[in-house]
């Protein structure tokens, strides 16, 4: 019997996945004709302040994770409700301070990087995080209820609309700002879809005790947050400093065509996979499935690798000669990609486990690792940038040995719980 519920559980995950996975392959195919559109209509440094823009803007974005979301798919039933509702609240003011401040720092990232450009882009696209409030607790419910069929669909029809607006425009002519015309067809998209979702409402309220909790423990959690989107977008911050503008825009190129995809299989695997792991703590059962999920995350790598040994055969196929160059780069990269994988299956595991605190400690590794990395060699070709991207990103995997026992931080959430109630 215990067998037979594990198989289920299992194929649960795995159907999440899925569903995911369909998501981001339909999303990738469109984010192929964005790639061909800019390679086609944008010069080499135009494409790089693209891209440039886009990795600011995703640090930002990516900072969305620290609001209540984890903790509202995370926390028992006679919680929810709670949490739910002060949630709203602070997910609005995680926006409103979102929006501001990448208007803010768009003039100064603008003059750092001594590209006017990238300051206008950042500051149309800072309107777009006004609109994720109105749904956003709707997601997170959605995503307790490891409902990925209803939003992997509406996910994949956004990112869809986006991809498309983008290539469109571009083909018209209008440059570099067919990327904030995409951005702000995703986020009205987004609104219109899930904003119907069938889950329960549980409006907005405050409540001290729930809101300094919810507040505190996002406090931690943005830390790692930031930590992870800079992690993720260092080696364009940095490079955009150390390589010429032609050189950086035929690696920012290299990224997009390669680690996207990669980035992609990650992102629907943790996706499907943070839920998963939710469950299985709050039934205590965590550490029976920790080997079979290592296990699946090794079967994803894989992929990782098969596109690494592609790139050299589908790249001459689909671009022009100046981008053909940069397929050792794209391969390197897809390797790189294999590090971050399992980092973030391991910090899923701990922020499932409610062991924040843990969790940032390991992402603050894996960023001052890559930074060390890029600073100590200061490259000026793409290809050895790469390279020492694929070293420095080796290192993370020592990470993994730091591993607290489940037993522990069970005890440590149980406690969290039992002193929230006593200040209720």
């Amino acid at each position: 019997m215990k067998f037979e519920l594990m198989q289920v559980e299992n194929r649960r995950l795995l159907d999440n996945t899925t569903w995911l996975l369909l998501t981001e392959a339909a999303a990738k195919i469109s984010r192929i004709l964005v790639i061909l559109a800019l390679a086609a209509h944008l010069s080499a440094i135009e494409y790089g302040t693209v891209m440039l823009a886009l990795a600011c803007h995703e640090v930002l974005r990516l900072i969305l994770r620290s609001g209540a979301g984890a903790q509202i798919i995370q926390c028992s039933e006679d919680k929810l409700k709670q949490y739910a509702k002060n949630g709203a609240i602070l997910q609005w003011l995680v926006c409103l301070s979102l929006a501001g401040i990448q208007t803010t720092l768009a003039k100064p990232v603008g003059n750092f990087y001594n590209n006017p450009e990238v300051t206008q882009l950042l500051v149309a696209m800072a309107s777009v995080y006004l609109l994720y409030p109105l749904v956003s607790i709707k997601v997170f419910l959605i995503h307790r209820a490891s409902n990925m069929r209803f939003y992997s669909v509406r996910n994949a029809s956004c990112i869809l609309a986006e991809n498309l607006t983008i290539t469109i425009f571009t083909i018209f002519d209008f440059g570099i700002m067919s990327i904030v015309y995409g951005k702000w067809v995703f986020g009205l998209l987004w609104v219109c879809l899930f904003y119907f979702a069938p889950v329960k409402h549980f409006g907005i309220g405050f409540q001290l005790s729930t809101f300094l909790l919810l507040c505190r423990t996002s406090g931690q959690l943005l830390l790692t947050e930031l930590a992870r989107a800079l992690r993720m977008q260092l080696d364009m911050l940095i490079g955009a400093r150390l390589l010429s503008p032609e050189m950086f825009g035929l690696y920012s190129f290299a990224k997009s065509a390669g680690v996207g995809l990669s980035q992609s299989l990650n992102n629907a695997f943790n996706s499907a996979l943070y839920p998963y792991l939710c469950d299985k703590h709050r039934q205590g059962q965590l550490s029976q499935y920790i080997r079979w999920i290592y296990l699946v995350t090794t079967a994803v790598a894989l992929l990782f690798l098969l596109q690494a040994v592609a790139v050299p055969f589908y790249v001459p196929l689909l671009f022009d000669q100046q981008w053909q160059q940069q397929y050792l780069v794209i391969s390197l990269l897809c390797l790189a990609a294999l590090s971050g994988l399992y980092i973030d299956t391991h910090c899923n595991i701990l922020r499932s486990q409610g062991a924040y605190q843990c969790e940032l400690y390991v992402r603050l590794f894996c960023l001052l690792a890559s930074t060390l990395g890029l600073l100590i060699f200061q490259t000026k070709t793409p290809e050895v940038f790469a390279l020492v991207v694929l070293a420095s990103s080796t290192t993370w995997l020592l990470a993994l040995l730091f591993r607290p026992t489940i037993s522990q931080n069970i005890t440590s959430f149980k406690s969290l719980s039992i002193r929230s109630k006593t200040n209720e």
